[in-house]
């Protein structure tokens, strides 16, 4: 596990918007490699995205789904995309605040300034190989841990 100077106060959650489950088990892995207390959340479509992030549907019980202290969001995911979600999340006076990271494979400079233009915080190209896995964990605990996960 990477280590933090700082120790966990509060137990944070992470919303991940993914449609594939091994991606999704590659973002849990970097977020649990920099805090093993993070909850993590995960949704697999826009719409999902949505009802969570406004309590709707199954989503209802903030006990079982807190608000996220950190967002990831994939780009191509059914129903609603990732760069509309992060436009409807920056847009939202209450979820505004919340860092949102679009993670995706698409390296294209039309998809970054997309995804800066919706109001993301940070861009990054899922890993591929295990030396990429250790520089995105790497960057999850170095740049995102002393703001998010460690609150």
């Amino acid at each position: 596990m990477i280590k933090s100077v700082k120790t966990l106060r509060n137990k944070v959650s992470v919303l991940v918007m993914e449609d594939d489950a091994d991606d999704y088990s590659l973002v849990a892995d970097a977020v649990k490699s920099c805090s093993a207390e993070a909850s993590l959340q995960w949704v697999q479509d826009g719409d999902q995205a949505i009802d969570y992030l406004f309590r709707k549907g199954e989503y209802q019980d903030e006990t079982l789904y807190p608000e996220p202290n950190l967002i990831f969001l994939d780009i191509r995911v059914p129903k609603i995309n990732g760069l509309e979600i992060a436009k409807i999340i920056k847009n939202d006076p209450r979820l505004k605040r919340i860092p949102t990271i679009i993670l995706t494979t698409s390296s294209s400079a039309v998809d970054i300034q997309n995804a800066y233009e919706n109001g993301a915080n940070s861009y990054l190209k899922k890993p591929e190989g295990f030396e990429e896995m250790e520089q995105f964990k790497k960057i999850i605990c170095l740049y995102w841990s002393p703001i998010v996960l460690y609150p």
